[in-house]
């Protein structure tokens, strides 16, 4: 066999890198995400994403999206299948579906989902982002504190932000 031949050809294994050069990012983002979302798209993963930011936080709290199957055919749009931990969640989301609709068509553009059907059953194991802590309020003291330690910062707003900062990570601990 000739040697450019074998130069030319990919490895017995596949390895694309070595045939086609170094991949870009959104082919190997591609390709681990679409046996986990299916043919359910990039709508589906930013739904998953995102959803305490679409629906807020109380909806957020007992309900999940599963999957956002779309319609076959130019036709309509897709359809959400949510679920939601209780029967009682079932009870409460259900008239409110047509404003969960309006906020998922808000986020991902008009006519997106068209539909919503809603199941009972345990919500999914993945772990949701916590809640962001509250604010602790600063102590005009603690700031002038962290102040006197940066004088060889020579830009009072620079100065001040940073005393802010400090004051605020020593609140915390």
């Amino acid at each position: 066999m000739n040697s450019d031949a074998k130069k030319k050809a990919p490895a017995a294994g596949g390895d694309e890198r070595i045939a086609r050069g170094l991949l870009g990012m959104a082919a190997l983002t591609e390709r681990v995400a679409r046996p986990v979302l299916g043919r359910q798209g990039q709508a589906a993963a930013q739904v998953f994403g995102r959803w305490p930011e679409i629906v807020g936080p109380s909806l957020a709290a007992v309900s999940a999206p599963e999957k956002v199957q779309r319609a076959r055919g130019n036709g309509g749009g897709a359809t959400l299948y949510l679920r939601v931990s209780s029967g009682a969640a079932a009870a409460m989301i259900q008239p409110q579906t047509p404003q969960i609709l309006q906020r998922v068509n808000a986020y991902l553009g008009p006519g997106a989902v068209k539909h919503i059907k809603v199941t009972q059953g345990p919500l999914s194991l993945i772990p949701r982002r916590p809640a962001p802590r509250a604010s602790v309020p600063l102590n005009d003291a603690d700031i002038a504190a962290a102040e006197e330690t940066l004088t060889q910062v020579g830009s009072e707003p620079v100065r001040h932000a940073l005393a802010r900062l400090g004051a605020r990570l020593k609140a915390r601990r």
